[in-house]
């Protein structure tokens, strides 16, 4: 039974699909698919039901894949003191990071580890705030820069890189462009350019009208900071975004919301249990370090 056996058999458990965790791994669907039936032919019992529909995880192969998590777990940790014992850092780190950021400070935190630690693996997803809080929970991702309103999820451990606000953005032909502030009612009357449900942004928009006891309505719902920018540069509507220093400089107008409720965070997050490995721990302190120095 090698290693990264369990860790590919895991992958397919987590994700419900060889593909999709051969993905994540980084390596062939077939390696997947070989690999993990060599563990069940060693086990002598089968983890997986394949079938057209999808993959399913058989009554058997539940509380099997649990102890290969333990067991995953401890290895982990075994190779953490080992390197903690000689000085080194390597293996692997997954980090996630809210999709667009572009932010100087933490491309420079990134470029710093690889530098420092050559025989460190790191590897980079984006996506939505709240996914990618579920992923660190779940032992999908080592770390995530990611934004939330007062806490992060339940579980997880966070430092608070920066405390933003929620603000409207025009363009300079607006209507709004000589304005300095608006009332969340205001934006009732625009059509709003906002991100998808589960990014921080959004949760933000949708916290904050929620307080004030009004709708959040949305015309324009992307993925992307750089589209919600990009249209209301066009006149197409009112973008609801943060006060960010991660954010790009533009030709947008911003405008102060008076609401004691348009607050947001952004900052790092990762699980408290198990204990990061060293790698881990290396990538967070370079992450603190770097965006500490950047956010004033």
């Amino acid at each position: 039974m090698e290693v990264h056996q369990l860790r590919y058999a895991l992958a397919v458990a987590d994700e419900l699909s060889f593909t999709a965790a051969a993905q994540a791994l980084q390596v062939s669907q077939s390696g997947v698919s070989a690999q993990v039936a060599l563990l069940e032919r060693e086990l002598g019992l089968p983890l997986f039901d394949r079938s057209s529909r999808g993959v399913r995880i058989t009554p058997a192969g539940e509380p099997v894949l649990e102890q290969l998590r333990r067991a995953l777990a401890e290895f982990d940790r075994v190779r953490a003191v080992a390197d903690d014992l000689l000085g080194l850092v390597r293996g692997s780190v997954s980090i996630g990071a809210v999709a667009g950021l572009g932010w100087p400070a933490f491309l420079d935190a990134l470029q710093h580890v690889h530098e420092s630690h050559p025989g460190l693996e790191l590897t980079l997803r984006e996506g939505k705030s709240l996914e990618l809080q579920e992923d660190v929970a779940a032992g999908r991702l080592d770390l995530a820069i990611a934004s939330w309103v007062d806490e992060p999820r339940a579980g997880l451990g966070s430092w608070v890189a920066l405390e933003e606000r929620v603000t409207a953005a025009v363009g300079p032909e607006h209507p709004w462009s000589r304005r300095k502030r608006i009332r969340p009612a205001d934006l009732l009357d625009q059509p709003i350019v906002c991100l998808a449900p589960g990014t921080g942004m959004r949760t933000s928009y949708d916290a904050m009208m929620r307080a004030e006891g009004l709708p959040a309505p949305v015309s324009w719902e992307v993925t992307l900071p750089t589209t919600a920018r990009a249209l209301a540069a066009r006149q197409l509507g009112v973008a609801v975004l943060t006060s960010s220093l991660a954010d790009l400089p533009t030709e947008l107008v911003r405008l102060e919301i008076t609401s004691e409720f348009a607050a947001s965070r952004l900052g790092v997050v990762w699980r408290t249990s198990p204990a990061l490995s060293a790698a881990a721990r290396a990538t967070l302190g370079a992450l603190r370090q770097h965006l500490d120095e950047n956010r004033s």
